[in-house]
């Protein structure tokens, strides 16, 4: 029979090994620099265990013992506190960490990322994932915190790309088995090619690991891999290890080398854009593929910002007031802003988590500002980036001279006159709310909603609902509605339109871990005071045409006005009769 020192070559006594492990000061913690390709910039480090009793075993020995004496979930955990040693590494680098699917669902490891810089939790495999749905759940709270996923070892293992679809990261990581020899293996650089594709249409990014010769690193840059780590730009060393100058070398271009922006085919494909909302749909999808980058654009409509396209991100923040985040101020000023780091600008407005730099390019057309472009990044925005969103905002700008910027009327106006009187006819606060939620079920398609309604003080009330799934939205707690409501407070509402790889914002994870794929949430105000909250949801649907939203917030702004209305007829008849 043997054993798990028989078959590693460890010691006879794999409970001291563990014990040595767990003992204050028996992990440390080593760094590899995460490199962008574009320019060589360090974007993050990863962490990585290393025994201080017996160097010469590798993690994976000393994890595979601990495994055998069932103290594995111990070891990982502990090889997490130990990253914290470090401290804070230069520039808000990220720090990625190598997690089990079992660590990922332990409160404690939620605990441990709470206390940590911003970071990346890289999702590790041995054994196949049989059931997905903890770890979905655990995710899904880790990144209302603020963690984003990376799907370690893609293309060998357990790491498929059925994997990568459930667990919708933001980094995509490329085995060694894929890197290795690209340079002379067109299949190889095929495969990474389509890798690469794909990781761009989800607004994921691609790191590529384990790069050793100049030549992988050269065929990762032609193939258009956005990260690259390895020997040949670093070992893993104490922090924070500086990238080599080999490499260097072949990451930045020569002095004078000009930059392939290659704008000819969007120009040519505005050219035949037929309306505003088509000629942004064209420049986010052409920015989305440039690295790495969240696109959005807005135009204003009725003295707010009104969102016409995006990418990579599931939620749509429309009706921005001037002067409301960054987009807002740059709309507001009339000027660009550049923000390299988001935690410390006052302006920004929280989109999706882990954005690190934001741009915002106001569009201007006949002397007047009509709109913004605006892009956040998960990594600092890199110059070359900065001149295509520039010219992206030229471009568009002509075209906008072009069209008709008050675009065409709408079909779904049609709707909007036949549901506007079932709201006029209601005789009451309550059968007002039902009939709004019906009109607004009926537009969108959704099958599930609820209305909430807020008190002076805060309190909140259920005021009706629809469809089977309401008894999710109802059963949220009190502190959840309330950030729901926070988010939509000075927009005229939020929708989805993203897939199920797009980012979300933090309040509206609690609407997907209860199965939504689409959201509509309203603001219901009378005049300035918001009063209650709509939320739509489906489980089937995820995407709502813009306008459609327009005639859901006039359905909302009908509703706001009336409601109160009859809820101050309600107060003053409940005074009379309790006077008589």
């Amino acid at each position: 029979m043997t054993t798990p020192c028989d078959v590693l070559d460890l010691p006879a006594d794999v409970e001291d090994l563990v014990a040595s492990l767990l003992h204050p000061g028996g992990i440390r913690t080593v760094f590899q620099p995460v490199v962008r390709v574009a320019d060589g910039v360090i974007i993050g480090y990863e962490a990585l265990s290393r025994s201080t009793t017996m160097p010469h075993l590798s993690p994976a020995a000393w994890l595979e013992a601990a495994d055998a004496v069932g103290r594995r979930l111990e070891v990982e955990l502990a090889c997490m506190a130990a990253v914290s040693d470090a401290g804070d590494p230069p520039d808000r680098a990220l720090i990625f960490l190598n997690a089990s699917p079992d660590v990922a669902v332990d409160p404690r490891f939620a605990e441990l990322c709470g206390a940590l810089p911003r970071h990346v939790i890289e999702v590790t495999e041995h054994v196949a994932v049989e059931d997905y749905e903890p770890l979905l759940e655990g995710l899904r709270a880790l990144r209302a915190g603020g963690s984003l996923v990376a799907v370690d070892d893609v293309g060998a293992g357990y790491a498929s790309m059925s994997h990568v679809l459930q667990l919708s990261p933001s980094f995509i990581k490329l085995d060694r088995s894929l890197v290795s020899g690209l340079d002379g293996d067109p299949r190889r650089r095929a495969l990474v090619e389509a890798l690469q594709a794909f990781a761009a249409a989800s607004g994921a990014l691609t790191i590529a690991e384990g790069v050793e010769t100049e030549a992988e690193l050269r065929a990762l840059s032609a193939a258009g891999i956005d990260l690259v780590q390895g020997y040949l730009l670093a070992r893993p060393q104490e922090p924070w290890v500086e990238v080599s100058a080999q490499a260097r070398n072949v990451l930045l271009p020569e002095p004078g080398a000009p930059e392939a922006l290659e704008p000819e085919q969007l120009a040519a494909a505005l050219d035949g854009a037929r309306t505003p909302t088509e000629a942004c749909e064209l420049v986010s999808r052409y920015l989305s593929h440039q690295g790495g980058l969240l696109p959005s654009v807005y135009l204003e409509r009725g003295g707010v910002l009104r969102c016409q396209s995006r990418r990579g991100q599931w939620l749509v923040m429309d009706g921005l007031r001037p002067g409301a985040g960054i987009s807002g101020t740059a709309f507001a000023e009339g000027c660009e802003i550049l923000s390299t780091d988001v935690a410390s600008d006052p302006r920004y407005r929280l989109a999706v988590p882990g954005v690190s730099s934001e741009m915002a390019v106001p569009l201007t057309v006949a002397g007047r500002v009509v709109g913004v472009l605006n892009v956040d990044a998960l990594a600092p925005i890199l110059p070359r980036h900065v001149e295509v969103v520039r010219l992206c905002g030229r471009l568009l700008e002509a075209r906008l001279e072009e069209l008709d910027a008050s675009g065409s009327p709408s079909a779904i106006l049609h709707d909007l006159s036949r549901l506007m009187p079932t709201l006029a006819v209601a005789g009451s606060a309550e059968a007002l709310v039902d009939a709004t939620l019906a009109a607004v079920a009926e537009l969108t398609g959704f099958d599930a909603g609820c209305v909430w309604s807020f008190d002076d003080d805060g309190a909140l009330d259920v005021a009706g609902t629809i469809g089977d799934g309401a008894a999710g939205l109802t059963g949220l707690p009190d502190a959840q509605v309330l950030a729901l409501r926070d988010l939509v407070a000075d927009l005229a509402s939020c929708y989805s339109g993203g897939t199920d790889l797009s980012l979300a914002v933090p309040p509206t994870h609690v609407l997907r871990e209860r199965g939504a794929r689409g959201v509509v949430l309203v603001p219901i105000r009378d005049g300035w005071d918001l009063t209650d909250m709509l939320v739509l949801t489906s489980g089937a649907r995820s995407f709502v045409a813009p306008d459609v939203v327009d005639a859901v917030e006039a359905l909302c702004l009908q509703a706001g006005s009336r409601l109160a209305a009859l809820r101050r007829v309600a107060e003053l008849e409940d005074l009379l009769a309790a006077q008589r």
